[in-house]
Parts: C-alpha cells; sequence; structure tokens
C-alpha cells in the first residue's frame, strides 16, 4: 500500500493485487490527485495497467532497464507496483507518497555538471540519482537534484545523454529549444554542458514565490491513456482537449499553434501525448499550457519518421496550408493571425540555423551532422512549405 498526498496534504492510499493485476486508488480525504480523478467514494481501478496519474512517473527504456535489473536482485520478479513503490520515495512534486529519509544532500553543482570533463560523469551521476529517477523516456536521461550556487538554492535537473545509434542528440535538442524560445514559445531553462555531451533542462514544475510545486499532468494523462498509447490520436483532439481545460484557452491555443509548427518545420517526429502537458493551481483555479519540452530533430536519425499524431486524419509532413488550417479551425486564430505566427516560427528557424552554420565551423566534429540537420529543415522551409509529403525522403534525398 502506497500513501498519496497532493500538494503535501493526504488524498488516499494506492493498492495492488498480484493476483488479479488490479491497481486500486481510493481516497482517505477529499483532495483529487488528478484532474481525471475528481474526489470519489467509489473505488478507480486499473486493470494490468498502473493508473496513468502515476504511469506518467514511469521509466521508459534506458532507465527502466537499469532499474528492472537492479531490483531483480532484490525482489526476484518484479511488476509495476513493485517499481513505482520504489521511485515513489523520493519524487518531489505536487504528487508526493511515503517518504524515507535521507541523510545525503547535494554532491554535485549545476556548475560542476556543465563544466565537467569526466568522460564518466553521466554515469556517475546515474549511479548517484537511479532511484530518484521518476521521469518517463527512452532516452537515456536521469532527475538529477544539483545546488545551483547563483540562485543560491538546489532544483531538479533534468540530465540528458545519448547513445551511438543517435550521435549530437544533445547539440540537436540544444538548437531546436533556442529555435523555439526564438519563436516565442515558452520553454523551461535549458544548457549545452561544455564537454557537448549532456543536454540539461530545469525541472518546470516548482512555483519558487509560492515554496510548492504545480500540478502538472501530460495530455495521455488527460486522455486516460497509459504511456504504450502515447501514439494515439490527433493534435485536433489536444487542442480541443486544451480550450476546454485551460483557464487561459485563447493564449494557449495561440502557443500551442507555435509548437505544433516548429515541430513540423524541425521535423520532430516525436511529438506524442507524452510531450505536451498543462500545469495547474493547487486550487485548480488557473489551467494553463506546460512549456515546451522534448523537440528533437528526429528525421536526421530516422529519415522515413513521421509525425507522432495524426493531423487531419494522416500521420504526414503537411504543407503550410494544412498546418495554418489547423490554426484557424482548431486554435482560434484568424487567417492573418495564423500567418503571421507562421512567418514568426519560420523566422526563428532560420536564425537557428545561421547559428548551426556558425557552430558547425568552430565545432568541427559536428560539421557532418550538421550538414544534414540543416538539409532536413531546409526541406521544411521549401518543398515541403507547398507540398506535403507522406514519406519525407522523397523530398530530401
Amino acid at each position: 500500500m502506497l500513501h498519496v498526498f497532493a500538494n503535501a496534504s493526504a488524498s488516499g492510499r494506492l493498492d495492488y493485487d498480484a493476483k488479479s493485476r488490479e491497481f486500486v486508488f481510493n481516497y482517505t480525504e477529499d483532495n483529487p490527485i488528478s484532474l481525471t480523478m475528481p474526489y470519489s467514494t467509489k473505488s478507480y481501478t486499473s486493470h494490468y495497467h498502473i493508473h496513468p496519474i502515476f504511469d506518467m512517473s514511469m521509466p521508459e527504456g534506458y532507465l527502466f532497464e537499469l532499474l528492472k535489473n537492479l531490483l531483480i536482485k532484490e525482489y526476484g520478479e518484479i511488476d509495476d507496483f513493485i517499481l513505482f513503490s520504489h521511485l515513489s520515495r523520493s519524487i518531489e512534486g505536487y504528487l508526493t507518497y511515503d517518504k524515507e529519509e535521507e541523510s545525503e544532500v547535494f554532491s554535485f553543482t549545476l556548475d560542476e555538471v556543465l563544466q565537467s570533463k569526466d568522460e564518466n560523469i553521466f554515469a556517475t551521476l546515474v549511479n548517484r540519482f537511479l532511484n530518484h529517477s521518476a521521469i518517463a523516456g527512452v532516452q537515456p536521461k536521469v532527475l538529477a537534484q544539483l545546488e545551483d550556487k547563483a540562485a543560491l538554492s538546489s532544483r531538479e535537473y533534468i540530465i540528458k545523454s545519448f547513445s551511438s545509434e543517435y550521435p549530437h542528440l544533445a547539440e540537436n535538442e540544444y538548437f531546436c529549444m533556442k529555435a523555439l524560445t526564438y519563436a516565442g514559445i515558452t520553454t523551461p531553462k535549458f544548457w549545452l554542458s561544455e564537454s557537448k555531451k549532456l543536454f540539461i533542462m530545469e525541472k518546470f514544475t516548482y512555483q519558487k514565490e509560492q515554496g510548492s510545486f504545480y500540478g502538472f499532468e501530460e495530455f495521455c494523462v488527460l486522455f486516460k491513456y497509459n504511456k504504450e498509447q502515447k501514439y494515439y490520436g490527433s493534435y485536433e483532439k489536444v487542442a480541443k482537449s486544451l480550450a476546454h481545460i485551460s483557464t487561459q484557452k485563447q493564449d494557449d491555443l495561440r502557443m500551442f499553434y507555435k509548437m505544433m509548427l516548429m515541430n513540423y518545420l524541425l521535423k520532430n517526429g516525436d511529438a506524442h501525448l507524452k510531450n505536451f502537458g498543462v500545469l495547474y493551481t493547487a486550487d485548480k483555479k488557473e489551467r494553463f499550457l506546460a512549456p515546451a519540452y522534448d523537440v528533437v530533430n528526429t528525421l536526421v536519425y530516422l529519415p522515413h519518421d513521421k509525425p507522432a499524431l495524426t493531423l487531419v486524419g494522416k500521420k504526414v509532413w503537411v504543407d503550410k496550408k494544412t498546418l495554418m488550417d489547423f490554426g484557424i479551425s482548431s486554435c482560434m486564430l484568424s487567417e492573418k493571425e495564423a500567418l503571421s505566427l507562421f512567418e514568426e516560427c519560420v523566422d526563428a528557424t532560420k536564425k537557428m540555423m545561421k547559428e548551426i552554420e556558425c557552430y558547425s565551423i568552430e565545432n568541427p566534429d559536428f560539421q557532418a551532422f550538421g550538414e544534414q540537420f540543416l538539409k532536413v529543415v531546409h526541406f521544411s522551409l521549401s518543398d515541403n512549405i507547398e507540398t506535403s509529403y507522406k514519406d519525407a525522403c522523397d523530398g530530401i534525398l
């Protein structure tokens, strides 16, 4: 059994019946844990999969394999409840669970990680923070508590590395995120390490002024899906749901439209339901689109990659007109606004491209990759502007 707390106050308990493979959550207090799970005297039962609000924090890929191997030694056989119970003790956020006191505090500062020349720094961080890394995603990453001496505080940071299968992924994400900032899209604070091997992003759910956390739910949770269903659905459905949930609907739909434009221009084929979310205050009176995160050019690695969700019923790299129509029909924009925002995103993308050209000259090891990256984005700004492509390779190669 796990006790669950929302905004530091008791909410209920989570139980698991291994025989029937049922996860059961019961409220003990009128203190909702999710926008999709209002207070009820009845049980919330989920068969075979842990509830989406808890599944949101479950690791995948790299971290999952490390944790699985660690826990199998202890338990012999593991399931989602054992894994979540193990991780939940160290979760810091709007939702918290039964805690275990730790004597060790911060062993790294943000500057140490950014400036480290140690080739094994990521492995060291994983070893130190593995049991604290309740964070989703397939890419090698770790959730680390680092001290920021400049801000005289400590924060949780998501630190990402990459495998040989996806070279220069840290630089890829860094430049994509810079392009988003140029387009006026809200992002968390982020950095590229001096070694160029780590992408570091500040966790964005903490409210410094209040000393508390926002509630955060990915659209997987809002649609009551588990992580295996993150590629289900459409961008129109996300926009419709955002319009229903948000208390600042017009601003959020405008921002979501720009996020969509940049994902298509940068050729990010992994903009799935776990990569969009909503933040909200404890009283639920303020609900708004979360900052953009996890944006990379995937086509540079996977030439036949496609968008993660459908737009106009298809997973296709659509043209400018289709994207503008989406802005008008799903995001409450006028044709003039949709065009203006499109041009703003194109300008932001071009600014990023110029930076990559300069960066490639200064970093010869990046040059070949940079050329491929720019080739993909140039396709977005040329052939793909007028014509939709089911397979981008038709236009690039």
